[in-house]
């Protein structure tokens, strides 16, 4: 394969191992550089990477700030390689497959198996402001697990929307009676916030927390509670007794941003959060779920500047979800095969291993039908996912024009035998809705200036990207290539579902449907570009062939 910068002059040559319709591809281990003339191998991927990057900074007009950005992007891309490094070690030891284990140990090994992260960004594994020690105590790419940190807040300094009747009950019973010890009778009207044990060090080196603490209006209670996983989204932690998820701030930048969480995030998160409770029972898919986020509490500071104020309530913000891995109504901790796993997880190849995960589940399904996983059997595995995912999240849009970030870290599958039974989506922070088909539902009780509002198109769009583009892509090539089937005719297995699940049905749906299946690209998320601009929050888009296009048309 031959890459030319036009801008710099370089021309970059390389092999490929496999040729992916969908830009997966698999590439070979030598490259070269023809620049002015000379041809060198290159040695080592920063070589790779800064070439690259030359190209994107032709676009920057100063000089000294061009090359602060490609250092900055070489030093973000060191980090994730060097971290990647330590994961693949950690990993080399012995151990057993996801499909070896059940209930809740398959759910954590799941969420703490993603060593190689998102195959299309550059930074997929980098953190800056974890150290060394940090790593060990943090990443669940190692294992991780830690009791939080917990402060207690005089009620007047809390912001929250929790429901009514709930209170502290968002908190595990072990903490809250180990806080009501240390609070005492003065006290026990605080309003505990939890924190990851990384975050409350940073935070208590903060000026303005300092002087809550020491002025009473914030009480430093220590470590409290049953130790807590971090899952993929390292921030989010799961405890295996308590009917709550926490979805944590962290002032470390992980991939492109620091993962705080701003007022802004928390409304959008808890008005999407509203809205799908409502209609949660009148999805017309019995085995499509939605982990809905009870509520959010935060910090906040009426003196001071509007500034700092933000500043501690993104700082101390806490999400609750819903824990996927207990049953609501009975109140106990699934077990067997009805816990799911998170996508993700399914489609990265262990490096101990020699197949993804995704693929031993196939064989496994097709070994429980008695039959071969050839490709007649893995297009109708397809189906069936399909029909339990793709369905459900397009009658979301369709009907009520709300557009989930069902990328593969959002979704989680349930496979039973290696068959597809039941699907989730989680983290509502990215859930746009239509505000056109909105305003015909009354705008479902929500406030017109919703964070979680968009535009009818880039809802639209946001679904395209992160369902058919993150989602199907991936699934669709890894399936393809343990399956050694052609990607195209996986992706038509998409057309025919599309074209006969009767979704579309009705002149105002058609757009959505011709969109999908004639336009010439897709939109992709330019990771590259967005990290090297500091547009982590606001990322660039880039056009991607549609594989669609290449599909038979059969109604």
């Amino acid at each position: 394969m031959k890459v030319e910068l036009s801008d710099t002059g370089t021309v970059i040559f390389g092999s490929l191992r496999y040729f992916s319709a969908f830009g997966h591809h698999r590439y070979g281990t030598s490259w070269y550089k023809i620049d002015k003339g000379n041809v060198n191998e290159l040695e080592e991927c920063r070589e790779l990477a800064a070439a690259l990057l030359q190209e994107l900074a032709c676009s920057e007009p100063d000089e000294s700030d061009r090359n602060d950005r490609v250092n900055a992007m070489l030093s973000r891309i060191e980090n994730s390689i060097e971290k990647t490094s330590k994961y693949i070690q950690r990993s080399l030891r012995p151990g057993v497959s996801l499909w070896e284990q059940t209930g809740g140990q398959r759910f954590c090994a799941a969420e703490q198996s993603l060593i190689y992260g998102h195959p299309f960004h550059p930074t997929p594994k980098s953190s800056e402001g974890f150290s060394p020690d940090d790593l060990e105590r943090y990443a669940p790419e190692l294992g991780a697990s830690f009791v939080l940190h917990y402060f207690a807040a005089s009620p007047e300094l809390v912001a929250e929307c929790l429901p009514e009747t709930t209170g502290e009950e968002m908190m595990p019973v072990k903490v809250l009676e180990a806080a009501r010890q240390q609070l005492g009778s003065l006290r026990r009207h605080y309003r505990l916030m939890p924190c990851h044990p990384w975050q409350a060090q940073y935070l208590k080196n903060v000026a303005e927390v300092t002087e809550l603490i020491e002025a009473g209006q914030l009480i430093d209670l220590g470590p409290l509670g049953n130790p807590v996983y971090p899952t993929s989204s390292i921030r989010t932690v799961w405890d295996p007794q308590h009917a709550y998820m926490f979805k944590l701030p962290l002032n470390v930048r992980i991939t492109n941003f620091v993962r705080v969480n701003p007022t802004e995030q928390l409304k959008r998160t808890v008005d999407a959060g509203r809205v799908l409770a409502r209609l949660r029972d009148e999805i017309p898919y019995s085995e499509f779920g939605v982990l809905l986020e009870a509520g959010y509490r935060t910090l906040t500071v009426p003196a001071g500047s509007e500034e700092q104020g933000g500043s501690l309530a993104e700082s101390f913000g806490v999400i609750f979800r819903e824990n996927p891995v207990r049953d609501s109504v009975n109140k106990k901790q699934l077990e067997g095969g009805d816990a799911p796993t998170v996508v993700a997880a399914l489609l990265e190849q262990p490096p101990r291993a020699n197949e993804a995960p995704v693929w031993e589940a196939v064989r496994m399904a097709a070994a429980a039908k008695r039959t071969m996983p050839d490709r007649a059997f893995l297009g109708k595995w397809l189906e069936r996912y399909l029909e339990i995912a793709l369905s459900p999240v397009l009658w979301l849009f369709l009907e009520r024009g709300i557009s989930v970030e069902a990328h593969v870290q959002n979704s989680m599958v349930t496979l039973q035998n290696g068959w597809p039974i039941r699907f989730w989506i989680r983290d509502l922070e990215g859930v746009s809705i239509s505000r056109e088909r909105a305003l015909n539902d009354g705008l479902f009780g929500l406030p017109e200036d919703s964070p979680a509002f968009y535009p009818d198109e880039e809802a639209w769009n946001r679904l395209k990207y992160y369902f058919f583009v993150n989602h199907l892509g991936h699934l669709i090539h890894t399936l393809a290539l343990y399956g050694e089937v052609d990607e195209l005719a996986l992706w038509q297995v998409v057309s025919e579902v599309l074209q006969t699940s009767g979704l579309f049905e009705g002149e105002e749906r058609k757009p959505y449907l011709r969109d999908l299946l004639e336009s010439e690209g897709l939109p992709a998320k330019a990771n590259l570009a967005s990290g090297f601009q500091n547009r982590g929050e606001t990322p660039l888009y880039v056009e991607i062939p549609n594989p669609l296009i290449r599909c038979e048309v059969t109604v």
